[in-house]
């Protein structure tokens, strides 16, 4: 039409005796576009083949059009109605050049299946166009609608066969051009129509209805309204009816008119629901739901509105299988209702397996939430079951949970317009209340639950999150800052948390309990944390990946009950940096306990010279007290205790400098330790030092952990005059463990070098084990040693349970399951003795022991020498007697003693 009004006023002088035919020229397969950059309008066609004839005569141009092409209408680059259409025209066009008019003669539109008839004339103004034009279809079926559908949906269409009475006129009048839109106005409607589904002749009969779209006085989407009137069918054994009015079409307001009654089985079959299988059931919906009382919506206004919606949904014996439930849902009823601007579900319930959810919940203002306005709403939802397997829902897994009896309220309190316009999380209030349920696998049961969470634009507020697990109680508040991070495809930037946490009673095992299995050492698995109290803060840093975590620990406090331990002033940090954890000044009080410690770790070995390192620093530690110790006489399971070469190790050093350390009652003081660890289960004592049992002990060594069930200590030790009786040193011998002091007192001093096979709790295990003891005791006694008290017959007025000596100076060697004693001398309560020979861990013995001939009792001289008495001995004949260093008045007899300490053997002997 430009190209036709572009001729001019000459143009036309120079023709007027002039009159031409081009009967037809044809253009196959091109693309051609417009975009009205004013209202985002795109236009595309891609044109098949088009046909066209132009004659001229008397100023009047005549143009008839034959194309086929695809239609493609975009507003803002999204698809509308008119998107991927099949599209046919027949045009017959007269325009005249004098008066700028273009006639359109019947003409006709295809539109995918539908035939539209298109009259009417349009005007060419300096600025635009006027348009008068009436398009009007009618069919035996529904494709006439069915080209104004989206693609899909037209699609769908095709598995039903349908019929009925259906038209559609429409008009085009006004100007367009400059900010000015024509008026348009579409009726449409049908009846007596049906649709039968092909595949299993379900029917959707006595479908009738009317309609009619107009862009209204404003000719805009604001001011355009469609009405859908009179709408009714039968859907199988059910009932439809609706009336439908959209207004203003940037901002709808709605008025619709419903009555459902409809047969789930029917509209399974029917509809070919993806994801619903074998669906069956009831829907009942009444809908009265009306916002056209007034589009301004001031606060009086809302009300009335508000008044005006009333609304009942009811479902009944709802059953289906989706995709991805491992069991189907069963007899899902439900009510809503929407009255007076509020949606409240009542009921909602359903089961899935053996399992069973029940919902209910409310909407306090629904129009506010559809409009997205700035009015507050609250929204609340109430989830109850008597048993929920998440097995049912994800499938067979023993990993998977089973909560019992659970019971929670939740709300949410937010602006309308706020859970619409965001990026991450909507602004408000969250609450969780009442929160009650017992779960299978963590067999513990939460009750009492609060929560009262603030989500701000890049924070989130946990102000108040309480509960109890069983006797376990806790308060909980804390801040997310940045919280949008973590909704990043890739993390970046700093968040930081921080939290409070106080707990009159934290049971330790409600917690760290899992299928039955308990993660904490068996002497904290029963404690119990009373009146504790933690703030800390927490910073996690992204850039390319995982950076840093910093972990401020300000306080802890709180009190043991089983370990009657206080905990006081516990702070210290916690760093992770590119793989390397450091904790650094880390520690507080335990009761007697006082200390702080260092570590620098990482698991793998980098490119950098830092090394793993451990440093303990303490003014006291009381491991009897953080261990459950109880008492030294208690038998222990050696071989099941915690064994530390079972974990990984590394190249890592140890310090530890200790004011006093208390082990198995006694206190330890000024300890010092450096020590080290290799990948190969190594552990070096490179030097160990104290003050104990009232004297000093140093030692160096190493433990050969590579085989965790063969664990070697090699040592050797330096002792000074240590108190043997405060030397609670316990060993195994056999199955039964033995403490070192159980015969022996006085004051040590000495070396030992060794070769101990030690249980995972470090424990010596006596028979497999060897050891050269270079020992000299002071002012000791022999308590109830086996040898003397098997003497016990032959001894007169001698306390042979507890034999005092001097000195006792010899260096012993165990080996071979046996204690080696070479010939020593031991100025004694009972005189001077000569003693040697071996001691069996078994028990077994083979001593050889030189006692004053004068301290045998007559009795025990006679059973010595075979009958004998004593005047009918010549000592100087026998070889049993002999003298001490030639003096013949002090004369000593040689015993042999064999045997066990139940079962053994006295006779004469010789050396």
């Amino acid at each position: 039409m430009k190209a036709l009004e572009s001729v001019t006023e000459s143009d036309t002088l120079a023709t007027e005796a002039m009159d031409f035919n081009l009967a037809s020229f044809q253009l196959d397969n091109f693309f051609a576009s417009y975009l009205d950059l004013a209202d985002s309008l795109e236009t595309d066609l891609q044109v098949q083949d088009l046909t066209a004839s132009i004659s001229l005569r008397d100023s009047v141009y005549r143009v008839g059009l034959d194309t086929r092409m695809d239609l493609d209408v975009l507003v803002k680059g999204q698809p509308t109605f008119l998107s991927r259409k099949k599209t046919g025209l027949k045009l017959d066009l007269a325009y005249d050049s004098e008066i700028r008019e273009l006639l359109v003669n019947k003409s006709s539109l295809e539109l995918e299946e539908a035939d539209f008839e298109l009259v009417g004339k349009v005007a060419l103004l300096d600025s635009g166009m006027d348009l008068d034009l009436k398009i009007d279809g009618r069919k035996p079926d529904f494709n006439l609608l069915g080209a104004f559908l989206p693609k899909e949906v037209a699609e769908g269409l095709k598995q039903y066969q349908n019929q009925g009475d259906v038209f559609f006129r429409g008009s085009i009048l006004g100007k367009v051009g400059e900010g000015e839109m024509p008026a348009i106005n579409v009726e449409f409607g049908c009846e007596d129509a049906f649709f039968q589904k092909t595949s299993n002749a379900q029917k959707l009969d006595e479908l009738r209805f009317t309609g009619f779209f107009t862009n209204g006085a404003e000719r805009s989407l604001r001011s355009s309204e469609f009405h859908l009137q009179n709408f009714k069918a039968k859907p199988g054994k059910g009932d439809f009816q609706a009336n439908l009015v959209v207004k203003n079409f940037e901002d709808p307001y709605i008025k619709i008119n419903m009555l459902a009654d409809l047969d789930l089985d029917f509209v399974g079959e029917f509809f070919d629901l993806e994801g619903f299988e074998g669906i069956s059931g009831e829907i009942k919906l009444s809908m009265d739901f009306d916002e056209l009382q007034d589009v301004s919506m001031e606060q009086a206004d809302l009300i009335q509105l508000k008044q005006s919606i009333q609304s009942e949904l009811i479902l009944s014996n709802l059953s289906f299988s989706m995709p991805g439930l491992a069991q189907p849902i069963k007899k899902m009823n439900a009510r809503a209702i929407l009255q007076e601007g509020a949606l409240k579900l009542e009921q909602f319930d359903l089961g899935i397996g053996a399992s069973d959810l029940s919902l209910s919940g409310s909407l306090s203002d629904f129009p506010a939430v559809f409009h997205q306005l700035d009015k507050p709403v609250m929204a609340k939802l109430n989830v109850n079951s008597t048993l929920f397997d998440l097995r049912d829902v994800m499938g067979d897994s023993s990993a998977m949970e089973v909560v019992r009896d659970l019971s929670v309220n939740f709300s949410f309190d937010a602006v309308a317009k706020d859970l619409f316009k965001f990026d991450y999380l909507p602004k408000g209030n969250f609450f969780i209340d009442d929160l009650y349920m017992k779960l299978e696998k963590f067999p513990h049961v939460f009750h009492d639950f609060h929560a009262d969470v603030l989500i701000g634009e890049n924070d989130l507020s946990i102000r108040d999150f309480k509960g109890e697990v069983d006797q376990t109680d806790f308060l909980f508040t804390g801040k997310v800052e940045n919280y949008p991070k973590w909704f990043q495809e890739e993390l970046a930037g700093k968040s930081s948390f921080t939290l409070d946490l106080i707990s009159n009673q934290l049971r330790i095992n409600d917690l760290l309990t899992y299928d039955g299995v308990n993660y904490l050492p068996e002497s904290y698995r029963e404690e119990t944390l009373k009146n504790l109290s933690l703030k800390a803060k927490i910073d996690l840093n992204y850039q390319n990946g995982f950076q840093s975590m910093d972990l401020n620990l300000e306080q802890f406090k709180g009190k043991l009950s089983l370990h009657p331990l206080k905990l006081e002033s516990f702070s210290g940090r916690v760093n992770w940096e590119n793989g390397w954890l450091s904790v650094r000044d880390f520690g507080g009080k335990m009761g007697e306990s006082d200390f702080r410690v260092d570590l620098l770790y990482r698991r793998e070995k980098d490119s950098s010279e830092r090394k793993n390192e451990f440093r303990l620093r303490a003014k006291a530690l009381d491991l009897d007290a953080l261990l459950g110790f109880k008492s030294i006489e208690q038998d222990t399971n050696h071989q099941e205790a915690f064994n530390i070469f079972e974990l990984p190790f590394s190249e890592m050093s140890f310090a530890a400098e200790i004011g006093k350390l208390k082990y198995h009652t006694y206190w330890l003081e000024k300890l010092s330790l450096q020590a080290r660890t290799d990948p190969g289960h190594m552990l070096y004592l490179d030097s160990l030092s104290m003050h104990v049992a009232g004297g000093s002990l140093g030692m160096k060594g190493y433990f050969n952990g590579s085989d965790p069930n063969n664990i070697y200590f090699y040592s050797d030790l330096k002792a000074e005059k240590l108190d043997i009786d405060k030397l609670l040193f316990k060993v195994e011998n056999f199955g039964q463990d033995y403490l070192i002091n159980e015969n022996l007192k006085g004051r040590i001093s000495g070396t030992i070098s060794s070769k101990f096979k030690v249980y995972p709790d470090l424990t010596p295990i006596l028979d497999q084990s060897e050891a050269k003891m270079d020992l000299r005791v002071y002012d000791g006694s022999l308590i109830n040693f086996a040898p003397m008290q098997a003497m016990s017959a032959y001894f007169s007025d001698k306390n042979l349970n507890r034999v005092r000596f001097d000195t006792l100076s010899n260096t012993f060697e165990l080996k071979d399951g046996s204690l080696f004693i070479p010939k020593m001398d031991i100025s004694s309560s009972l005189g001077f003795i000569e003693l040697s020979g071996k001691q069996g861990l078994d028990m077994t013995m083979d001593y050889l022991i030189s006692v004053p001939l004068s301290m045998v009792t007559q009795v025990g001289f006679r059973a010595l020498f075979g009958g004998r008495n004593r005047n009918e001995v010549d000592p100087d004949q026998e070889d049993a007697i002999i003298s001490r260093a030639g003096d013949k008045k002090v004369r000593f007899v040689n015993i042999r003693m064999t045997g066990t300490p139940d079962k053994y053997d006295v006779r004469l002997g010789k050396r």
